[in-house]
């Protein structure tokens, strides 16, 4: 009898499960959320920021250092990764026509700040020293 009860238990659990997963909606295959695709930083946003836009790949040990510096340091960015979504990666390899960059140095994380710094690869003193020039302005 305690079996039967468990495991009738054990089913309208699994049913309510299923269920539930009816009525939330997935993301296509390969694709993440848009509130994580486009990552912007839930932190508050510290005065005088400008936009921050980061190209980034999800497996890139740069990529995640910097989206890391920018959150602990209160500075929203909007990631748009390359690897999981083909328009930001037309968007990168546009911008990168533009500093004309050659195909063999193109890489990841492409930060822009504002409407005119572009910085290729990360390094906290370069943003840093591109912050403050772009806050001068």
């Amino acid at each position: 009898m305690i079996e039967v009860i468990a495991m009738n238990r054990f089913f309208a659990c699994l049913f309510c499960l299923l269920l539930a997963m009816l009525f939330v909606p997935a993301a296509p295959a390969g694709e993440q959320p848009a509130d994580l695709q486009t990552g912007i930083s839930s932190v508050p946003p510290a005065q005088n920021t400008p936009l921050v836009i980061i190209y980034t790949l999800t497996t890139c040990p740069h990529c995640s250092a910097a989206k890391e510096y920018f959150t602990r340091n209160n500075i929203p960015f909007v990631n748009r990764e390359v690897d999981t979504d083909s328009q930001h990666m037309n968007e990168l390899m546009k911008i990168y026509d533009t500093m004309k960059v050659p195909d063999q140095k193109r890489g990841v994380p492409l930060i822009l700040i504002g409407d005119s710094i572009r910085l290729q690869g990360f390094s906290q003193e370069k943003v840093q020293e591109a912050m403050k020039k772009f806050l001068q302005r």
